[in-house]
């Protein structure tokens, strides 16, 4: 993509200026290349058990304030006033029982208590309490929920999502809302599986700027001078620190200050020149990863290096405040990868958790493992495979096997690439080393051996060349489709193909129908 990127720049790449342009024009306007979102993919987490979940949960202020709040009002309930409020004198004797640090000298409402103003809605929203004819009331089918501190902390959890007035709302008609209030529950999502599967915290600039993407998308900024922009980016600033130190008390998100990780001072297409605002395209896990939620996302941009040369300057501008000093830094709990997990699996979406393949038939362990987990989560997750399978010989078997029922190539050769890296102590090695001399594995085991430089052509005798050669030339095929593209690839190779081909039609490869296919489209080709 970066490559791609560059050569769009240049104007070495062809492209469709209507096509273009109807891509800038969407961005401009707002309007959706599509009505869903991209769904990124996600890294597998690695969760404790709900037991030692349940006791952290337990820890945080805010599911004891909740709790508490809850009992107070009790099953017969609590006067409020006309508007809901709490009377002040009650609101006072729950400041000093639930501790929430609201000053109280010379306030006269308890509406100008902040805090526990939060926590009455918020108790509210998570359906802790209710408000009928003058009185607040505990609900009692919570019970069960109060008495269950992690399934009080998830409830508050989710209740954040209803507490856009709450949190960044105005209390006077003297002052506007930021752009944040109008895309609070869009932004708070896209965050927080932002911050999911994250393998490093991810550095306030980054984030900040991730989300200005979304108030330039979906916000006209041409009415107002570059200091009025500038006073709208920071008042949304503010709210979005105020969200975050909600999440921090409830125990959602923690906050560190440190050097950013040096991934993300490389993460821009142009990473160079930190060229645009699409510099969160490339941190894995991440949602916002663009200024609109399209397929079409990714061109945006080199629509914005076109529409927008400011952006180079705001790259610029961060990439020099992450790397002038210690930054604050933002990452999920594991109570918050919990709950944002639980999210994600309910909308349908992909989230991969480290140990629940322990119960997979191998090919579908192999091919997950594959195509989804990094390096430490693949060698955790196959440890724990073979370790609930007891005998390690037999389940190698079960593996190797499963290997040798994939039709598709280049995905057996890369669940053989799985076992080599995985396997601990160089047992990978040997085990592929063992297949040399299996007559429908041995090309492949001989491919990622020597992908790997375990194997050099020395090593090798002249069949096993013949077999990695034959080898390669029927994965190319397997990725080019077969038919008119594998043609039109064996024909881009020149006079070398047909020569290749020739040698290796008669080598001892195992696939004799694939071999004869490639004849076959060679002929055709060449």
């Amino acid at each position: 993509m970066q490559l791609f990127t560059e050569r769009a720049r240049d104007g070495e790449v062809a492209y469709d200026e209507r096509a273009l342009d109807e891509i800038l024009g969407r961005r401009l306007t707002g309007r959706a290349l599509s009505g869903a979102a991209r769904a990124e993919p996600q890294l597998p987490v690695v969760l404790p058990q709900d037991d030692e979940l349940r006791r952290r949960a337990e820890a945080s202020a805010v599911v004891a304030q909740l709790r508490g709040l809850a009992e107070w009002a009790g099953r017969d309930g609590r006067v409020v006033t006309a508007a809901g409020r709490l009377r002040m004198a009650d609101a006072r004797e729950l400041v000093d029982t639930l501790r929430t640090g609201d000053e109280v000298e010379g306030v006269r409402s308890s509406a100008d208590l902040p805090r526990l103003g939060l926590l009455v809605e918020w108790a509210k929203k998570a359906r802790l309490v209710r408000v009928a004819k003058g009185r607040m009331y505990a609900v009692a089918k919570a019970r069960p929920v109060l008495a269950d501190p992690l399934q009080l902390w998830l409830r508050a959890f989710e209740a954040c999502f209803e507490l856009r007035q709450a949190l960044i709302g105005t209390r006077s008609d003297w002052h506007v809302e930021s752009m944040l209030f109008d895309v609070y529950e869009d932004v708070l999502e896209d965050v927080l599986n932002t911050l999911y599967s994250l393998p490093y915290p991810m550095p306030w600039p980054q984030l900040r700027d991730s989300v200005h993407l979304v108030y330039r998308a979906g916000f006209r900024m041409d009415g107002g001078s570059e200091a009025r922009q500038r006073m709208w980016f920071e008042h949304a600033d503010r709210d979005l620190r105020t969200v975050l130190d909600v999440l921090a008390d409830l125990g959602a998100i923690e906050r560190d200050r440190g050097m950013a990780d040096p991934v993300f001072l490389t993460v821009d297409p142009l990473a160079a020149d930190a060229d645009t605002d699409a510099d969160a395209t490339a941190i894995a896990g991440g949602e916002l990863r663009a200024g609109v939620p399209s397929e079409l996302a990714e061109l945006l941009g080199i629509a914005d290096a076109v529409a927008e040369p400011a952006a180079r300057k705001r790259a610029r501008a961060r990439r020099e405040e992450l790397t002038a000093g210690p930054v604050e830094l933002v990452r999920l709990t594991e109570l918050g990868t919990r709950a944002v997990r639980q999210r994600l699996l309910a909308a349908g979406r992909d989230a991969p958790l480290v140990g629940e393949l322990v119960h997979a038939p191998a090919a579908g362990l192999l091919g997950v493992l594959a195509e989804d987990y990094p390096p430490d989560a693949t060698r955790v997750e196959l440890d724990g495979w073979l370790s609930a399978r007891g005998e390690r010989d037999a389940a190698l078997r079960q593996l190797t096997e499963a290997v040798r029922s994939m039709s598709f190539r280049t995905r057996a050769q890369a669940m053989l690439e799985v076992l080599l890296t995985a396997l601990p102590d160089g047992e990978g090695e040997r085990l592929l080393r063992g297949l040399r001399g299996d007559a429908w594995l041995a090309p492949l085991a001989l491919s990622t051996l020597a992908h790997h430089e375990l194997l050099s052509p020395e090593d090798m005798t002249d069949a096993e060349h013949l077999m990695v050669l034959a080898e390669g030339l029927l994965q190319l095929v397997e990725l080019a489709g077969g038919g008119e593209g594998a043609e039109e690839m064996l024909r881009a190779q020149g006079p070398e193909a047909r020569d290749a081909v020739a040698v290796v039609l008669e080598s001892a490869h195992s696939d004799r129908s694939g071999l004869e296919e490639l004849g076959r489209l060679a002929a055709r080709a060449l």
